[in-house]
């Protein structure tokens, strides 16, 4: 696990991150709950998240998780780092509770929430997860819900990970006049090494995930993509990600989804 800060490659993600929302409507981000991964998610997300106390959605980009969440009746408010999506979030709603906040020094008292939702977050600091995880259990109170979703090496992305280094390759892109990689940093997760960090830094861990095995086919290949959507698998992944699913439960899966619960005194 990565955990040697880098500015300028923060500074590259977030731009990266502002830019990726900037190209993406709020009819097309509402769209992501009619698919089959979603779906999946929202099942887990409104079993374990409290209806009777506030949540935090930390990164929340364009928001799409707390409207819907808003919709059936969860208290959510959110943060992003960045104030380009923060005001298309608003411009589509005014009256929604978006602020820019950064999940590294999270704008809000101790134990303020009874949930706390990151989804694909802590992944994209150059520094590591740590502090984002300790801001995420100071703002929980006693027996607060972490709701935590990062990305993981699967199957299809071990076997290309070579290739995709060299074609972000600094030195390669500038030989071949290339213009630099400005694409998001992240890094890739293992269960082994992030629960212990979890445990260490005072959350009991309740569930444990492997989510999104159609999109493995996906990042594989455009192929995979249902091209009449904005961003689902085709019928074919679809029904190879529901064998996976059952067959490589664990090393077709793109995302690693935790329950935690913060454990305060």
């Amino acid at each position: 696990m990565r955990a040697i800060k880098d500015e300028q490659t923060d500074a590259i993600t977030k731009k990266a991150w502002e830019k990726n929302w900037d190209d993406i409507s709020m009819k097309e981000i509402m769209e992501i709950f009619e698919y089959d991964r979603v779906r999946k998610q929202m099942a887990v997300f409104t079993r374990v998240l409290p209806k009777d106390q506030k949540i935090l959605e930390g990164g929340c980009g364009l928001a799409p998780y707390l409207i819907r969440l808003r919709e059936l009746g969860y208290d959510v408010e959110g943060i992003d780092y960045n104030d380009g999506p923060v005001k298309k979030v608003l411009s589509h709603n005014p009256g929604l509770p978006v602020r820019v906040g950064d999940v590294m020094a999270i704008p809000y008292p101790d134990s303020a929430f009874g949930g706390y939702i990151s989804l694909g977050v802590i992944e994209h600091f150059t520094e590591g997860p740590l502090k984002a995880i300790r801001e995420a259990h100071r703002v929980l109170n006693d027996g607060g819900v972490f709701v935590l979703m990062v990305p993981q090496k699967h199957l299809f992305m071990r076997l290309t990970w070579p290739i995709r280094m060299l074609k972000r390759s600094a030195f390669l892109r500038k030989l071949f006049k290339k213009s630099p990689d400005t694409h998001y940093w992240e890094q890739y997760f293992k269960r082994k090494e992030l629960i212990p960090l979890l445990e260490q830094e005072g959350f009991n861990i309740e569930e444990v995930h492997a989510m999104d095995h159609s999109h493995a086919f996906v990042s594989f290949s455009d192929f995979f993509r249902d091209r009449s959507t904005f961003d689902e698998a085709s019928p074919l992944a679809l029904k190879l990600g529901r064998w996976c699913e059952k067959h490589l439960k664990w090393s077709m899966a793109c995302q690693l989804l935790i329950i935690a619960r913060a454990k305060k005194g």
